[in-house]
């Protein structure tokens, strides 16, 4: 994983799916209503082949029970009417999600926003029209990329809708989407009915046409060759459904139970039974899960139209990588991608500040490996953040091996009818069939890019703030500081600005002994950094107790007598005379004046901070008649 050139290993594109290129070379449209009971479909096949996919692990049916409806469990939303729009494959993708979230949450989500978004109109829209039909690939490619889901409030449902915001509020992050496996025989529902039960409904497929629709019973079966034309989601199955209650007898008993989207007037109210035995229902199933949008801020990515084509070596093994740069100070917490088949293995490897394609031969700084139990798309935590700085470069490397399967590189191509506004740059895509050496998937397919996504959240670096009791007084003077700070996990204190770390507490006490201006330094500490607030304390120096001091500029005299008194006090802030006639003042000089005849003892009372002081001069004004 050291070099860097091109790979002498020449990857080769998947087939093509079939039924892609045959409904591109007919242009079906829609069958008429007369097979459809005045309803609609509007399911089309994608231009990759799944059914190849192989089995997963899971319990055998003997651990599922023989009924499961998840109806009875409050695990589903209400039954909605796709109307005349080609959009069963959104409202059955929606099915799946908003039964996932339930019973704890109650979503109804925006089929609306799915199928116009994904059109022709928009820049990252699919080459189709708003109310054409789509797919699983198609939806899950829209809430992968993050445009969905949102609100059902905030973009009503509208057959003749063709336009819907684009910067509405994400509502969660679709970060995982699990594909099972296509039934090898009418009893192979195991992978199917462990999905419901650990998922919720599932999305699913079958071709519909109301000749094999037996109303009385709600049923239906199909054991045509007709390809899929419509997208249902399976909400559970009664293993001993009797095959005499559909309009043609299948070889035994057993249904899947089906919720549709043509309103909750058709069938029972809105559901209906399959047989087991039905030829094209069960298969292109998928679950479709959510998480909360607190999860990651950012996504990085270049395939907004998703999985479009397979790549693959001579064997079932395969590196791929994206070159993403960093768009702010971040942390990486996690990337996702596609697996092409079940039990696929994989190996993470994290680069910072890569120099052949994808590679630094520093190597790489994180790494994990684990295995994809099912194909779909998967997004793996990482088990520690890697920091990045604004405008770093750095790689998602991941080695893909698959059971047996060879084409497992997804990729995201212009496609004639599908994708043709696909756009990729050199230096953004690589791949190799060693890990030695790699290709710029540009180079070899233009505008080209792997799917890989990955998932970032802000650094928070700390807020250093903080408080005290009293920011000025006299020494010794005793402060009670309190931190203040946000995002942070420990503090120093400096508090004479000395540089010396005085304090590790929180809410430390300290003692300022001799007057000054101190500044005060508290620095916030985090695993993402530091940061530093300062602030100042006046010590001021005590003063001196008050000493009492006055004079006058008379004595003695006749009535009306007027005296001035002045105050001489030393180290006084505040004081009051008392003239020895009943009046008093708090001025410093005053002119006061005696009308009666009298000896007048005069008192000043001094004070300050420290204490009191009197002057008292008995019989000092002496006041005669005329």
């Amino acid at each position: 994983m050291t070099a860097f050139g091109a790979d002498s290993s020449i990857p080769e594109l998947a087939p093509e799916n079939p039924e892609f290129e045959e409904y591109q070379e007919s242009d079906i449209s829609p069958e008429p209503d007369p097979f459809l009971d005045g309803h609609q479909i509007g399911l089309v096949p994608s231009p990759i082949e799944l059914s190849y996919i192989s089995d997963i692990s899971v319990p055998k049916a003997a651990s599922a029970p023989a009924y499961y409806d998840l109806r009875a469990l409050n695990r589903l939303t209400s039954v909605k009417d796709q109307g005349t729009a080609g959009t069963c494959w959104a409202f059955a993708s929606y099915s799946s999600l908003e039964s996932y979230l339930k019973p704890g949450e109650d979503w109804d989500f925006s089929e609306n926003n799915m199928k116009n978004l994904l059109s022709s109109a928009y820049q990252e829209g699919f080459d189709r029209d708003p109310n054409d039909g789509g797919n699983r690939i198609q939806a899950a490619a829209y809430l992968a990329r993050w445009s969905g889901p949102v609100k059902e409030s905030d973009d009503p449902y509208s057959t003749f809708s063709g336009v819907s915001p684009a910067d509405l509020p994400i509502k969660k992050h679709v970060q995982d989407v699990i594909f099972i496996p296509d039934r090898a025989d009418p009893l192979d529902n195991e992978a199917i009915k462990w999905a419901v039960q650990n998922y919720g409904a599932v999305y699913t497929t079958m071709h519909y046409n109301n000749t094999f629709y037996s109303p009385e019973y709600y049923s239906y079966y199909f054991n045509g060759t007709s390809e899929p034309n419509h997208a249902v989601a399976i909400v559970g199955w009664d293993d001993s459904y009797d095959r005499n209650n559909f309009s043609k007898v299948p070889p035994g008993n057993g249904a899947f139970i089906m919720k549709n989207s043509w309103g909750p007037e058709w069938g029972d109210k809105g559901y209906f039974y399959v047989s087991y035995y039905d030829s094209k229902a069960g298969n292109g199933s998928s679950v479709f899960t959510a998480e909360n949008p607190e999860n990651y801020e950012y996504i990085y990515q270049y395939d907004p139209f998703g999985w479009v084509s397979s790549m693959g070596y001579s064997k079932p093994l395969a590196w791929v990588s994206n070159v993403f740069t960093a768009k702010s100070d971040e942390v990486l917490k996690a990337v996702s991608f596609y697996t092409t088949d079940s039990n696929c293995n994989y190996e993470i490897y994290i680069y910072t500040d890569p120099v052949s394609g994808p590679i630094n031969p520093a190597g790489p700084v994180l790494s994990k490996n684990g295995t994809c139990l099912t194909a779909g798309y998967h997004t793996i935590p990482l088990d520690s953040e890697v920091r990045l700085i604004a405008g770093q470069k750095f790689s998602v490397v991941i080695k893909l091996t698959n059971p047996s399967y060879r084409y497992l590189i997804p990729l995201e191509k212009p496609k004639d009818s599908w994708s043709s506004k696909a756009r990729a740059n050199t230096g953004e895509s690589f791949i190799s069939s060693s890990g030695s050496t790699w290709t710029d998937v540009n180079t070899s397919y233009a505008n080209s890019n792997v799917c890989i996504k990955a998932f970032t959240n802000s650094v928070l670096l700390p807020i250093a703030n903080f408080s005290s009791n009293i920011t000025e007084g006299y020494a010794p003077l005793s402060v009670q500081f309190r931190d203040l700070s946000g995002h942070s996990t420990d503090r120093t204190w400096d508090f004479e600005n000395d540089g010396n770390i005085d304090s590790v507490e929180a809410n430390p006490i300290h003692l300022f002994s001799a007057p000054g201006s101190y500044t005060v330094n508290l620095t916030a500490i985090s695993e993402n950094g530091t940061n530093s607030k300062m602030g100042t304390i006046n010590v001021l120096e005590k003063p001196f107790p008050p000493v009492a001091r006055f004079y006058s500029d008379v004595t003695q005299g006749l009535a009306p007598l007027s005296v001035k008194f002045t105050d001489i006090s030393e180290n006084a802030t505040e004081r009051i005379w008392d003239f020895g006639d009943g009046t008093y003042s708090t001025a410093p000089a005053v002119a006061h004046t005696y009308s009666t005849a009298g000896k007048y003892t005069v008192s000043l009372i001094v004070n300050n901070i420290n204490g009191t002081d009197t002057e008292t001069k008995r019989k000092y004004i002496t006041v005669s008649k005329k």
